[in-house]
């Protein structure tokens, strides 16, 4: 992982690790609620093509059936990089989330369906964002997405 980032450093003298965790958690936040949300606009600034798909199918789906998901952050307790490469121009980092949601899909009568309103659930996710270093464009974006351990 060293390796990576002094690679990536290399390439963007602006790079900051501590920054990029920093904008990578508020990513995180603002991905999470978007996707509750079925904020589309939201979503394809902050993912890859094939990963705002993944999530737009999710969303059809769910309002297809007329569900509804309410998510509230109760806090963002880790968030470590775990990888990070250089391949060509494209900096690829890794970052470990560990979160407290409460998250709660209602079906069309607003009926649970899944998750409680009242229960912080403990969520652990492994997130890659992407960047083209030789881009104008100072953006990450989310290029994969695995629920972690």
């Amino acid at each position: 992982m060293a390796a990576g980032l002094d690679a990536i450093v290399r390439e963007d003298k602006t790079f900051d690790a501590k920054h990029f965790v920093a904008g990578a958690r508020a990513a995180y936040e603002m991905i999470v609620l978007a996707y509750a949300e079925g904020d589309r606009r939201t979503l394809k600034n902050l993912l890859s093509r094939d990963v705002y798909e993944g999530f737009e199918a999710a969303i059809r789906e769910r309002e297809g059936k007329g569900e509804t998901v309410e998510t509230r952050f109760v806090s963002i307790d880790k968030s470590d990089i775990t990888g990070a490469e250089l391949r060509a121009t494209t900096a690829q980092i890794t970052v470990r989330f560990v979160s407290q949601l409460i998250s709660v899909t209602r079906d069309k009568s607003g009926s649970v369906i899944e998750g409680n309103p009242e229960k912080v659930t403990d969520v652990t996710d492994v997130w890659t964002f992407a960047r083209d270093l030789s881009s104008r464009d100072p953006n990450w974006k989310l290029v994969a997405t695995e629920a972690g351990q």
